[in-house]
């Protein structure tokens, strides 16, 4: 895929994400990249990373009805500010 088409991607995606996830959720995740299906999520902190990771399949469903990409998997990091 190319970089700019992926930029885009990754814009409307969060822009999707933003009207579907909690907000509390969604203020404390950047999301990082897609590939083969799979969403990399970066979280601010480890209690929301903790959340996704349990309640991994309810966040796939969210992104379910988009129609943007297809999404099978969410792969959880922290943001390390160090």
């Amino acid at each position: 895929m190319h970089v700019i088409n992926k930029n885009a991607l990754i814009k409307d995606l969060t822009s999707y994400i933003s009207d579907v996830f909690p907000k509390d959720v969604f203020d404390n995740i950047e999301v990082g990249s897609v590939k083969d299906s799979v969403l990399i999520i970066s979280c601010k902190n480890s209690s929301v990373a903790t959340l996704m990771r349990f309640e991994k399949q309810k966040f796939i469903d969210l992104l379910d009805g988009n129609n943007i990409c297809k999404i099978d998997d969410i792969r959880v990091t922290i943001i390390d500010y160090d």
